[in-house]
């Protein structure tokens, strides 16, 4: 069974295009360095602010079945 990890990355900036997110990609790059296990990046750049982290969260878990979900910014 392939793990499904969230990895969302809250920004402002980056959610807007004025800058590339490094964050989320740095840590499915470190995830991928140290799983042996098969997973899948599900992604997601977002902008700040309470409503869209929980939105965003509650989505990851409800609706696309994220096993671990994993945030910077």
């Amino acid at each position: 069974m392939t793990a499904r990890i969230g990895i969302v990355t809250v920004s402002d900036r980056a959610s807007r295009g004025i800058y590339r997110d490094e964050g989320g990609p740095g840590i499915a790059a470190c995830l991928s360095e140290l799983l042996t296990s098969p997973w899948q990046a599900v992604e997601r750049v977002i902008a700040d602010g309470f409503d869209s982290v929980r939105n965003t969260l509650i989505a990851l878990i409800d609706t696309e079945r994220c096993d671990l979900v994993l945030t910077t910014g």
